[in-house]
């Protein structure tokens, strides 16, 4: 491509009215040919709406993909797991009473048979 000289800048004064408040405008203009300008113009826009196509459409994916509180479980969850997990907590909950109540009576009986033998050694 050719390089286009860079577009020049004119300031626009404002009528004499108008002066209390206002600023100067810019106006760009280009010297280039119009048509080729326009041309450019267009397809830099036809190439924008071809980009923001394709982020709705990820954003479309994305939003399908999940569902509405989150989480993204897929379709063939296994509920098997869970109750093996629940499972093992309650047998583990069991164990542990038994192995704290079974401790608790070896101990009263050893505390017994060792109160009874000192009963009959001093008899």
């Amino acid at each position: 491509m050719a390089s286009a000289p860079p577009p020049s800048f004119t300031c626009i004064m404002p009528s004499q009215r108008s002066r209390t408040g206002s600023s100067f405008k810019v106006k760009a203009q280009s010297f280039r040919d119009e048509g080729k300008s326009c041309k450019m113009v267009d397809e830099n826009l036809i190439l924008l709406r071809q980009r923001v196509e394709q982020v709705r459409i990820k954003e479309r994916l994305e939003r399908c993909c999940t569902s509405q509180h989150g989480w993204n479980y897929t379709t063939g969850y296994n509920y098997k797991h869970k109750r093996e997990a629940v499972l093992s907590q309650y047998f583990e909950l069991i164990g542990l009473v038994g192995g704290t109540a079974g401790l608790a009576i070896v101990n009263g009986t050893m505390l017994l048979c060792l109160v009874s033998l000192l009963v009959h050694l001093n008899h």
